[in-house]
């Protein structure tokens, strides 16, 4: 009779479920960027607006709107985009064996044979002059951009694609977390790097019309690490005045409402930290991009282009992909030899 009621007061089961996830999900960003946070007085109200935004936005990023790549020795015979990820199937074994995650899944009985996950990697683009064919025309020393994919990692290993996207968007809070306590480590640093040379600039200026040009470096740092100051005092001035301008936006970093002022920032411009953005390039089996898909011996590859950051952004291509267990026998028996000989290399080096 009176639910009305009790809804309209935010008293009802749903709203006090909704409340109580909020709250669970502030603390978790709470212990990912400084747990002194608790001390301030209404902490948990002041993320609480902030928190609902960021919660809203990952629930509508588009994960997973590609089809899986299947990680398997047929998979790469028959698919090119395989042959553009990895250098050979050596390689992709060598990501599935050292994947923690799905060596887990599988070894778990109450799993089946199949597992989804997403595949993340670092893409990286390098320009050079190579040699091209136009309307049966040779021509050398033209400009080529040529992309690879290097440091491969799966994650959120699950039974179904069902599963997957959902644990795809539990993940989304847990890498907005991280990357709430990267930026926070950066902005210290920038403050500490910034206070660093001013200090080393107000002894420098200390010292000027004495006499003197030796200046003895006390604030620890190394050379590599140390600025190099001007030697006249119209320039030092000019740079204390610049180094000053600088730290004041990163002055209230030293107190924990200023660092409040950040995590409350991220989450609630979560779209400035945290973007997923689709993406198709055409490459030719020897990864050189072209523009059109309609040129010789070109694949469309897709991805989810994912930048984590503004302060010295994280980019990732992600992909969903589907690993069978019987298929990654097959690839341990194909290249039973070369894994332990790759394997003992690493051993000796130190590396596995």
């Amino acid at each position: 009779m009176f639910d009305w009621l009790w809804q309209k007061l935010g008293m009802d089961a749903a709203t006090r479920q909704r409340k109580a996830a909020l709250l669970q999900a502030i603390e978790l960003v709470v212990d990912g960027s400084d747990g002194r946070l608790r001390l301030l007085s209404g902490y948990q109200q002041r993320l609480l607006p902030g928190m609902q935004r960021s919660l809203d936005y990952l629930t509508s990023l588009p994960w997973q709107r590609i089809e899986p790549l299947e990680l398997s020795l047929r998979g790469f015979a028959t698919d090119r985009r395989l042959g553009l990820l990895f250098a050979n199937p050596l390689s992709l074994l060598l990501l599935l064996k050292s994947s923690p995650a799905l060596q887990s899944f599988f070894l778990s009985a109450s799993q089946g044979d199949d597992a989804w996950a997403m595949m993340s990697m670092c893409r990286s683009e390098t320009a050079r002059f190579g040699m091209t064919e136009h309307n049966g025309e040779i021509r050398s020393d033209v400009a080529q951009l040529v992309v690879s994919f290097d440091q491969h990692r799966l994650m959120d290993p699950s039974a179904s694609p069902e599963d997957l996207q959902q644990s795809v968007h539990h993940r989304g809070l847990t890498v907005l977390v991280a990357v709430i306590g990267r930026r926070l480590r950066l902005l210290q640093q920038m403050r500490l790097d910034l206070q660093s040379e001013l200090e080393q600039v107000q002894l420098k200026l200390a010292t000027c019309g004495r006499g003197s040009s030796m200046v003895i470096d006390a604030t620890g740092n190394d050379g590599a690490s140390r600025a190099t100051l001007p030697e006249d005092e119209a320039s030092l001035r000019r740079r204390e005045v610049e180094l000053q301008q600088h730290m004041q936006p990163l002055a209230t970093l030293g107190e924990l409402s200023g660092i409040l002022d950040v995590v409350c920032q991220v989450l609630e411009q979560p779209a400035d930290f945290f973007r997923i953005e689709a993406e198709t390039i055409y490459l030719n089996r020897m990864g050189v991009r072209h523009e059109r898909q309609d040129a010789d011996d070109v694949t469309a590859l897709s991805f989810e282009h994912v930048v984590l950051g503004q302060l010295q952004p994280i980019t990732r291509a992600i992909v969903p992909v589907h690993i069978n267990r019987h298929a990654l026998r097959e690839l341990e028996q194909q290249f039973a030899d070369e894994l332990a000989s790759l394997q003992q290399q690493q051993q000796q080096s130190g590396l596995f």
